[in-house]
């Protein structure tokens, strides 16, 4: 799994810290998940396999600018990646 090296460490349970965090980035984040990766049989190989290896995973980077991946982990619906980008202030 992956964590980029600027974001905190967060438990499973301090999903309001972990908000809270985002909010004081100022960042918007986007959530993909490898089950539901654009080729069908990237998410079977991983789902197929038994194996928790996602190593050859890349995952679908959402339309846009600036994404960066932050994270990717394992869930009970097994890997996601977490894309953030800064929200863009209009004054």
């Amino acid at each position: 799994m992956f964590q980029h090296p600027d974001g905190p460490d967060f438990d499973e349970d301090d999903g309001e810290k972990c908000k809270a965090w985002i909010a004081e980035q100022g960042l918007q984040v986007k959530m993909v998940e490898l089950e539901y990766h654009s080729d069908q049989a990237i998410s079977d190989r991983y789902f197929d396999a038994g194996d928790s290896d996602c190593s050859y995973w890349n995952p679908d980077r959402p339309d846009g600018e600036g994404w960066f991946c932050l994270s990717i982990h394992d869930t009970d619906n097994g890997p996601d990646c977490w894309w953030p980008r800064r929200e863009v202030a209009w004054y």
